[in-house]
């Protein structure tokens, strides 16, 4: 635990967890799924923003926000690949068997890269709330994002990030409702008459 002044985070607390349950829903909503994660997601960066802000510790708020932001441009660089491999085809050609394995191997060492990324900066924004709640379940979410992350490859992974995602949820609810310590009254001093 970070050593602070006490401050309230209760609609931090509330906040996160409500994003973490909106985004973990979102995913199995169709439709309107994306818009549901979306305003998860947006909850859970508010919420980060204020603990960090509350605590005097960036860690949390800018490790999310980078693997957001590394998640969000892989995906692009990964989009604008796809499509300017085949807009560079000329019409009515095929491409050969094994320039199309090619390809998609190379998309899936960079869909794999995406994800270890995005899960190495989500980790940390983990570890750093650990380290400043103390709440166990921070720590736990961080080695199922990380672990999760690695087995991709496997698809065990997903699943694993999944029951990472379960863990945000279980941590937002079990976080104190305020940080810090009390300052420790100063010791007085014995008068012997």
């Amino acid at each position: 635990m970070v050593s602070v002044p006490v401050v309230d985070v209760s609609s931090e607390k509330s906040m996160g967890m409500w994003g973490a349950i909106l985004s973990l829903v979102g995913s199995f909503v169709p439709y309107i799924g994306s818009v549901i994660s979306l305003i998860g997601f947006v909850l859970m960066l508010l919420a980060l923003k204020g603990i960090s802000d509350a605590v005097g510790d960036e860690r949390p708020f800018k490790n999310y926000l980078y693997g957001v932001i590394f998640a969000i441009g892989s995906l692009l660089v990964i989009l604008a690949l796809v499509f300017g491999t085949f807009a560079l085809v000329p019409a009515g050609w095929r491409l050969s068997e094994s320039a199309g394995i090619g390809l998609a191997i190379t998309f899936f060492i960079l869909f794999v890269i995406l994800i270890v990324g995005a899960a190495y900066f989500q980790k940390r924004a983990w570890l750093a709330m650990y380290e400043i709640t103390g709440t166990k379940e921070f720590k736990d979410a961080a080695t199922w994002v990380w672990w999760g992350a690695l087995t991709a490859v496997i698809l065990i992974g997903f699943l694993l990030l999944l029951i990472a995602r379960i863990f945000v949820i279980i941590a937002f609810n079990n976080m104190p409702k305020e940080l810090g310590e009390e300052p420790e009254p100063a010791p007085v001093e014995e008068v012997i008459w």
